[in-house]
């Protein structure tokens, strides 16, 4: 009877523990991801790929894409949004794609992170809030260890910046690759970063090549 009873806690500790593990959401959580996309039907400039009580994730529509002949391929620049209801924020993220033209109007998208080890594809990052408008930049860092000093481990950290004063920024340290922290995780952060800072020279963390290559000048719903 004894027995009994301790298998059925065992089990129910099982169960709370495999109900916390997915509780958190994490950018490589998309890894692999696949998606199909009619581009004659499609009218969305947001397709959502995965929604649950606590987040959505967005892929970001770029019509330039449906370009390819029938039968061909490519790869590319996907931008992906971790929207988190519990904020009501979303991490902006560029991330690795491979596109097919699989027959008339329909595409297979497979998604990747592009991320191994410390490296990530596009470190340049957006926090946006609950109407699509950016809000804060977000860069992931990571540097090797210094030559000869014996240090296996690589050092990783993220910045998080005010757009509306380059001034305002705060830095967060990282045991591992961005794509696995949890993404309520990074936006708690948010209340670190000061406001209304005064400095003699503000500069942006990402470079203005960056926002005009990796960030949609409007994100449309």
């Amino acid at each position: 009877m004894a027995l009994k009873q301790l298998n059925k806690i065992i089990i129910f500790v099982i169960y709370i523990l495999s109900i916390n593990s997915f509780s958190q959401m994490k950018m490589v959580d998309i890894e692999n991801k696949k998606i199909s996309v009619n581009s004659e039907t499609e009218k969305k400039n947001l397709i959502e790929i995965f929604e649950d009580s606590r987040y959505i994730i967005y892929y970001v529509l770029d019509r330039k894409d449906f370009n390819l002949k029938n039968g061909l391929g490519t790869n590319g620049i996907a931008k992906i949004i971790f929207f988190s209801k519990k904020y009501s924020k979303g991490i902006l993220v560029n991330f690795s794609q491979t596109m097919y033209h699989t027959k008339k109007n329909t595409y297979e998208i497979n998604l990747r992170t592009g991320s191994y080890s410390k490296y990530m594809l596009v470190s340049s990052m957006a926090i946006i809030d609950k109407d699509f408008n950016y809000e804060y930049f977000m860069k992931y860092y990571y540097m090797p260890p210094p030559p000869l000093k014996g240090d296996s481990g690589y050092k990783s950290w993220i910045a998080i910046q005010d757009t509306k004063n380059y001034c305002n920024i705060t830095y967060v340290d990282l045991k591992d690759n961005v794509v696995y922290e949890n993404i309520d995780d990074i936006l708690s952060n948010i209340v670190n970063v000061p406001k209304n800072e005064i400095s003699k020279r503000c500069d942006p963390i990402i470079y203005d090549i960056d926002i005009r290559d990796y960030f949609p000048e409007k994100i449309l719903k």
